[in-house]
């Protein structure tokens, strides 16, 4: 018998677009939902991720008066399979030679994640939707190494897609910095006040430290990381843009997993109020 999380259920969805079977964890706060509904966090990998981020949103509105948020966490049903699947789904492009010499490069294995946003998007949102009260105005993106590729991607391309980015240790090696070529027509959008997301990147200071736990030097996961949130953070914004960065001092890439999941909750459900450009 599964264990279970308090206030969660999980269920699946046949995705017509992916041709992929997810499943979906959903955590909905104690509280009642506020009069323009409760805020949504989309959670990637969430058989790692889902159980601390539901946790985190659910103590935070009950101990600490936060912000209630409904954790949706999206996974897969077979797990063990789950790695192989996710490159898929979460990587936008084809990865560039030499990324990691233990990697067979199938095209059909890569370059999925715009089918798999439209799935989000077209499919799993008017699901939520129809469960709970929400606030249409207050979504947010939260992912992981590949995953955070993937919210780096949705951010530069769809901004407007989330207020909230949460971007954990983005894999931008993968595509040798393809991602940040939508970065110029991000900025414009920026500057002219067409969007104005909220977004937090992180990194782990062992990840590129040469020490046990790290990753290979040539990945740059601390540089890129820090790199892509200085470019971001230099943009001038409007009502509430902010581009923050977070380094977590003794975590390596698998440890700074709940590191970033809990600052990301936490992020999410800060007062937008507090912005700063």
């Amino acid at each position: 018998m599964p264990a279970l999380l308090p206030l969660a259920t999980q269920f699946e969805i046949a995705s017509a677009g992916t041709g992929r079977t997810y499943k979906i964890y959903v955590s909905t706060p104690v509280v009642p939902a506020p009069s323009n509904g409760y805020a949504i966090l989309y959670v990637l990998d969430a058989d790692a991720t889902f159980p601390t981020a539901a946790s985190q949103a659910l103590l935070a509105s009950t101990m600490e008066g936060g912000k209630p948020i409904v954790v949706v966490g999206i996974g897969y049903p077979d797990v063990m399979a789950s790695t192989h699947l996710r490159t898929r789904d979460l990587s936008p492009y084809l990865p560039i030679a030499g990324t990691d010499v233990n990697m067979v490069v199938k095209p059909e294995d890569w370059g999925g994640a715009d089918g798999f946003h439209r799935f989000m998007l077209d499919e799993l949102r008017p699901v939520i939707d129809a469960m709970v009260k929400v606030d249409k105005g207050d979504q947010s993106l939260m992912g992981y190494s590949l995953g955070g590729l993937f919210a780096l991607h949705v951010l530069l391309t769809n901004p407007e897609a989330y207020r909230n980015y949460v971007i954990g240790s983005p894999a931008i090696f993968y595509t040798g910095k393809k991602v940040l070529e939508d970065l110029p027509s991000f900025a414009e959008k920026i500057r002219n006040g067409a969007v104005s997301p909220r977004i937090l990147i992180t990194a782990d200071e062992l990840e590129q430290s040469g020490g046990p736990g790290s990753l290979p030097a040539h990945f740059r996961m601390v540089d890129n990381a820090r790199e892509a949130a200085e470019a971001l953070r230099k943009i001038q914004g409007r009502n509430g843009y902010r581009a923050d960065y977070a380094l977590f001092p003794g975590e390596t890439h698998n440890s700074g997993i709940p590191a970033a999941t809990s600052r990301g909750v936490a992020f999410v459900g800060s007062v937008v109020g507090d912005a700063r450009k």
